[in-house]
């Protein structure tokens, strides 16, 4: 074995090498405070390999960027896994590397000889903010989508070239293939190579100029790389990469979001290593909008690069410092602070949680649909020929103007809430003229019919109307009550009202038949002033000329989903016989 090694180190010189990278004295002795270097190698590696195991599957385009992530996610064997590492791996280089650049402030490493070596340092700090914004833009879900609209859109407010320089980013006006294929060019190509590039930098001129000791560190002691700081660089890498292995387990990776869509609503934020400037932004008003995007940014770069210049005293005693030590401190617990606000503010706006609860939903439903197989017109196709997704995004366009839903919209028309069920109905036939039902919408000639029906009658009348918007596949309803419920009818509501082609004879009331089928549903939607509906007592705008028949389709059968549930109003009880 002696011999091949000798053999090997006689064509490679790799004992000299070895000796080189291992033998070299800390002068001071070796120190926990020293192990963020080797952290960060470790982590560099781990996205390097994760990185290249992603690109072996994704895909770079608009169209297959989001299935090629969900296949990684829940197709590929271990593909959350890797997929998880490599995002959380992002997460911890950034807090690794913050921790790195306060260690070196705090013991003046930043000083004669070692300003290049700083500014590689802030140099990393740049490069690494930069891959995780064009990362996290390629899994081409509405999270990444709108967070990075909101990181462009400030690089648009710089004076003079920002519009230029947004322009270049995105690649155009709008968001779209352009985009996403030089962010991912710049996320696999360009940033890491310039990456690879100042690490070798940093650790030849670190190698160079050696570690900084910290102030009354007893000088006489040296200790060899090897075995000592070799051993905690060692574990602290290892705890790092145990920390991420294990965030990943615990949240099965990471997360991923609905499509990108930019016609549907989201509420954007930034990753939480930019929720300070994003926080920062709420206090600024929009005249002075670049002090925030800008000009503090900017002096915070130029004061951290001309630090080693400031920063004149003799020695690293953080005392002697402490106007340089306690600004950037200051500066961190600012960033801190913002960040925290910024968590809080999300937490008790109800607006927002709102938002959030509908975009999880939505994204829940897309693994869903996503779970039977992707159409070929890709994801978003997917989505807009589902009702439950479909349906929402066109009823809170269209609709939630004049009618309320779940507690949204405005009330000027009945409420959808439970619409076409026995307790909707129920509700009806106590008070039309409730706020939720016609009492706004201007049309107000019905009376309380549940005094004049009685509760067995009421009942029957109400099964009546509830059978007529039922479809195959349905639950059943009875017989029985929908027989007797049609003698009352005709009885009782046929002097307004038409139903199976007879009726009217008093009042042109609304026709009835089929009424809250999805046929019905669909004619009420396309053109409400029709016969067949509520005719000249007609208040709806029509919608025939604005939606397509697929959109109508789509937005009939999830109202029609409505007679399932219950109104969110108080509605009296469904009588019992």
């Amino acid at each position: 074995m002696r011999r091949v090694l000798d053999w090997l180190d006689d064509r490679t010189a790799y004992r000299a090498l070895l000796s080189q990278a291992l033998d070299e004295e800390i002068e001071g002795g070796s120190r926990w405070a020293y192990v963020f270097g080797s952290g960060l190698l470790a982590i560099f590696a781990l996205q390097l390999v994760t990185g290249l195991l992603l690109m072996a599957t994704y895909t770079p385009s608009v169209s297959g960027a989001w299935a090629s992530v969900y296949y990684i996610q829940h197709q590929v064997t271990g593909g959350w896994f890797v997929r998880g590492l490599h995002h959380f791996g992002a997460q911890a280089m950034v807090i690794v590397l913050g921790l790195h650049l306060l260690q070196v402030v705090v013991y003046g490493a930043y000083k004669r000889p070692r300003e290049v070596t700083w500014w590689a340092g802030l140099a990393l700090l740049a490069i690494v903010q930069g891959l995780a914004l064009t990362g996290y833009l390629l899994p081409w879900d509405q999270k990444g989508y709108w967070a990075t609209k909101v990181a462009t859109n400030i690089a648009g407010t710089l004076p003079l070239a920002g519009p230029a320089i947004q322009s270049l980013i995105v690649g155009g006006v709008d968001y779209g293939q352009a985009t996403i294929t030089r962010f991912y060019a710049l996320h696999v190509g360009v940033l890491p190579a310039i990456l690879v590039l100042i690490v070798a930098c940093h650790v030849a001129l670190f190698r160079k100029n050696g570690a900084t000791p910290p102030a009354g560190a007893d000088l006489r002691v040296s200790q060899r790389f090897f075995p000592a700081q070799a051993a905690k660089d060692l574990v602290f890498a290892v705890l790092v990469l145990a920390v991420v292995a294990v965030l990943t387990t615990v949240y099965h990776g990471a997360h991923l979001d609905a499509p990108a869509d930019p016609s549907v609503a989201y509420p954007p934020r930034p990753e939480w290593y930019f929720l300070f400037l994003f926080q920062l932004l709420k206090y600024v008003p929009g005249s002075l909008e670049l002090i925030g995007t800008v000009v503090l940014p900017a002096l915070a770069s130029v004061f951290l690069f001309v630090l080693p210049f400031l920063d004149r005293a003799k020695t690293t005693r953080v005392r002697e410092r402490l106007p340089w030590v306690g600004a950037v401190v200051a500066g961190v617990a600012g960033v801190a602070m913002l960040t925290g606000m910024s968590l809080r503010d999300d937490a008790l706006d109800q607006d927002y949680q709102r938002s959030k609860v509908k975009a999880d939903l939505r994204a829940k439903r897309s693994m869903e649909l996503a779970a039977h197989g992707l159409p070929p017109g890709g994801p978003l196709a997917m989505l807009r020929n589902d009702p439950q997704t479909r349906g929402p995004d066109l009823y809170a366009r269209y609709c939630s103007k004049c009618h309320v839903l779940d507690g949204e919209g405005e009330r000027e028309a009945p409420d959808h809430t439970g619409f076409g069920s026995r307790r909707w109905l129920i509700g009806l036939l106590h008070d039309p003229d409730s706020e939720h039902y016609f009492g706004a919408s201007g049309i107000s000639e019905m009376e309380s019919m549940v005094e004049q029906l009685g509760p067995a009658r009421t009942k029957a009348v109400v099964e009546l109307l509830f059978a007529q918007g039922h479809e195959e596949g349905d639950p059943p309803f009875e017989p029985r009550l929908v027989e007797q419920g049609a003698k009352v009818f005709e009885e009782e509501c046929m002097d307004c009202h038409v139903f199976e082609q007879d009726g009217a004879f008093v009042f042109d009331g609304p026709n009835l038949t089929g009424w809250a089928s999805l046929a019905w549903i669909e004619r009420q939607i396309a053109n409400p002033a029709s016969e067949q509906q509520y005719g000249e007592l007609n208040e709806m705008t029509s919608f025939e000329d604005e939606l397509s028949k697929h959109d109508i389709a789509m937005l009939a059968t999830y109202l029609r989903g409505q007679r399932f549930g219950r109104p969110d109003f108080p509605y009296p009880p469904i009588p019992k016989e």
